[in-house]
């Protein structure tokens, strides 16, 4: 797991593991959150701390050839972000502004 400690931007430059859920936990509660990726293949994910499936109905997506996107995650003790890829794109994933 990834921690982003309170205050801080994020966490950047990511590469993802092919089918693997890579976890960024903020210990901060965040009002939104932008994520980001290099385009190279669809990018599923969530911010309320479930876990995303690559293709799955529960999961955001942004796909291959899109760059971002901003979430609102719910209100909770730090917010959490997973996301996966069939894929290995890079990805970016930091406080709103």
């Amino acid at each position: 797991m990834a921690d982003v400690a309170a205050g801080r931007v994020g966490k950047h430059a990511q590469t993802l593991v092919a089918n693997t859920v890579l976890s960024v936990t903020f210990n901060d509660d965040l009002d939104s959150v932008e994520i980001a990726h290099d385009g190279t293949a669809d990018l599923y994910l969530t911010v309320d701390g479930s876990t995303p499936v690559v293709g799955g109905d529960g999961s955001w997506c942004i796909p291959a050839g899109f760059g971002a996107d901003t979430f609102y995650p719910p209100t909770a003790d730090g917010t959490v972000v997973k996301v996966i890829s069939a894929g290995t794109p890079k990805v970016w994933i930091q406080r709103g502004h």
